[in-house]
């Protein structure tokens, strides 16, 4: 037993005739049917026998939503809007307002459709986005175009521009694209480029790829609707394709982002030029939809472009036009775009129903039947859509089954094996999307694994290479130094045998390790006197020598013992100064370098007082009073197991 909601009422028309409102069980939607019968009596001279029921109401703004089996319903505020556009909105109001609920026990529950099915598929539904726009804004600084309209390849890409025009556009793009902060606005990025290339245009149809794409192009794909409107309020050719004759609205379509974004609609607000454009190989922007439902994963975005697409140009006609009005916009209507655009054949002369019948994709081509397409058309091989089965049972019903009396067309049969049939298919198109999915996620982790080893990997090679460029470094100064020592030594060894021979020593009986460098200024007697008087009176000790016996007793003495003989005659004073001076001046230089010595090793101290200092974490003046410990707490370690270079690193880097 089913609970529904009826009313006959009296329409006024040409002849008067009863109409049954019916409600579901939760009045939320009625049954369509009394509305679209309504809708086509008052055609207004119109033919809308080729015209589908969902196209007719989206004419008025109503969505047509069909249950599993079949009916159409619409809600019950787009209900209001077509009473009201019917010229029946009092009565309509009174039924729904004052009647009772019946039941009726002959008639089965109508279903209400279910907005649940699918939703894990991605459905097209769930990226509407509210677009309110009830104008369109118009640009006319690209539309020189031939009258009347027709369907047109794109322009091809420029190719004379000068470098700075490109810098400039560059430098845009990466202000406005990847900002350093906070994201500018367009206006000002503009004013001061402006003043850093004041004598360069601005020109934004220069390709910025290989592939002659626009950053049109680019922001289409990427679904940036701001920037796509701040180009082209600023001079952006619409009409400029890539290398392939594609422009911005096919690269739109070829992408997911407006689908993810619901940005679609309004994109179409200002790029429905494009719409009669073709590429290269006569395409148009509805070959390239059903293409692109042949893409793994961009089924449902080729079927939510297709319907937005279909819906803007229904809607069209309603909307205000804010600014001129130019050729596209003025021809763009259903029956234009059904003829030039729906049905177009492309070099192949396949149109897109053609293309979508061979893909297999049930749902674009029940919709492109929907909106108009023809399925007897053939490509250049001889093949239609209707033999790959797009449209003909459609046909056999239509040829076969007669209208009733009321001019209605009976019931056909149950389509509920069909809806089984395309939510089985669109069920396995979603699984195969996360089976690849899955596949792309975990060969892509394992990418970045290897990169991640690869880049340890090089970075331990750079280690290696700088360590054995230093090596190289060091190996060549040192093999420099080298060089300059040996050089040094066969100088000194020339100049040593060049002295030699000049006092007749034999070099090869020559002994270092017995060479007195004083032996030739020395006094003999006066030595031999002061050596024997060291070792016998002293035991050696030279400072009690001096500190006990003056110098003059010495001198007395020495002369005493040795007066009257010749071999014992000391050399003139001017040797002996001169002498004495060499040997003061030695002495200096003796000095110096011992006190080089004793600050090296004085620093030398400080630093390893510094180092202990540091690894016990103690004052440095606490230290020297540790080192008896410390000795002997390292006095059992191995000397080979103490790395001395990473000492000296330590002591070079602490180095007070």
């Amino acid at each position: 037993m089913a609970t529904m909601r009826s009313d006959q009422i009296a329409v006024p028309n040409d002849e008067e005739e009863a109409l049954k409102f019916v409600f579901n069980s939760t009045k939320d939607f009625l049954l369509a049917d009394p509305f679209v019968q309504l809708l086509r009596s008052r055609h207004d001279g119109r033919d809308l026998q080729n015209l589908s029921d969902k196209l007719l109401l989206q004419e008025h703004d109503a969505v047509l939503e069909e249950d599993e089996e079949g009916s159409g319903w619409i809600t019950v505020e787009d209900a209001q809007k077509l009473a009201k556009v019917l010229n029946i909105q009092d009565i309509f109001e009174a039924v729904t307002q004052g009647s009772e609920i019946d039941t009726d026990e002959d008639e089965p529950l109508p279903k209400r459709p279910n907005t649940d099915v699918g939703i894990h598929l991605g459905s097209p539904l769930k990226k509407l986005k509210p677009y309110a726009a009830t104008s369109i804004t118009t640009f006319t600084h690209d539309l020189d175009i031939p009258t009347p309209v027709s369907i047109q390849p794109a322009r091809k890409p420029i190719s004379k521009f000068s470098n700075e025009e490109r810098v400039k556009l560059e430098t845009l793009l990466q202000q406005i694209l990847f900002p350093e902060a906070q994201a500018p606005r367009f206006e000002s990025v503009l004013a001061e480029l402006q003043n850093s290339y004041p004598n360069t245009k601005l020109n934004f149809n220069i390709s910025i790829d290989e592939y002659g794409n626009t950053p049109l192009h680019w922001l289409c794909s990427i679904a940036n609707i701001g920037l796509i409107k701040d180009l082209i309020r600023n001079g952006s050719d619409r009409l400029l394709s890539d290398k392939s004759g594609e422009t911005c609205l096919v690269k739109a379509v070829k992408s997911v982002n407006n689908y993810d974004s619901g940005t679609f609609e309004e994109l179409l607000d200002y790029l429905y030029p494009c719409l009669i454009l073709v590429d290269d190989m006569n395409r148009t922007v509805l070959h390239h939809i059903v293409i692109t439902s042949g893409m793994p994963g961009c089924a449902a975005a080729a079927k939510y472009y297709l319907d937005i697409l279909m819906g803007w140009i229904v809607k069209k006609q309603g909307r205000e036009i804010f600014g001129e009005v130019d050729p596209v916009i003025a021809v763009l209507d259903l029956k234009w775009f059904i003829t030039n655009i729906v049905n177009a054949r492309d070099v192949n002369g396949d149109t897109c129903l053609n293309i979508a019948s061979r893909l297999g994709n049930v749902s674009i081509v029940e919709a492109l039947l929907d909106y108009g397409a023809d399925p007897q058309i053939s490509n250049n091989s001889g093949l239609r859509p209707v033999d790959f089965g797009a449209g003909a049972s459609q046909n056999d019903t239509l040829a076969v089954k007669p209208k009733t009396e009321n001019g209605h067309m009976p019931a056909g049969p149950d389509p509920s094996a069909l809806i089984n049939s395309i939510q089985s298919l669109l069920k396995t198109i979603s699984q195969d999307y996360d089976t690849e999915m899955s596949q792309h996620k975990e060969q892509l982790r394992r990418l970045h694994s290897e990169l991640d080893t690869q880049r340890e990997l090089l970075a331990t090679s750079r280690d290696k290479l700088a360590r054995a460029r230093q090596l190289r470094d060091d190996h060549c100064q040192l093999t420099e130094q080298l060089a300059n020592i040996q050089l040094a030594i066969r100088e000194e060894d020339a100049n040593f045998k060049k002295v030699s021979a000049e006092l007749g020593i034999d070099d090869e009986s020559f002994d270092m390790a017995e060479f007195d460098a004083d032996e030739p200024f020395r006094v003999d007697f006066i030595y031999e006197f002061l050596e024997k008087k060291l070792q016998e009176d002293f035991d050696g000790n030279f400072q009690k020598l001096m500190s006990e016996v003056s110098v003059s007793d010495l001198a007395a003495k020495l002369m005493e013992e040795n007066s009257g003989r010749e071999e014992f005659s000391i050399p003139p004073a001017v040797l002996l100064k001169a002498r004495i001076r060499a040997y003061e001046r030695n002495e200096e230089k003796l000095d110096e370098s011992l006190g080089a010595v004793y600050r090296k090793q004085s620093d030398l101290e400080s630093r390893f007082r510094r180092v202990l200092s540091l690894c016990l974490k103690v004052d440095e003046d606490k230290v020297d009073g540790m080192l008896d410990g410390l000795l002997q707490a390292i006095s059992t370690e191995d000397p080979e197991d103490i790395d001395t270079e990473e000492m000296q690193d330590f002591l070079k880097k602490h180095a007070v």
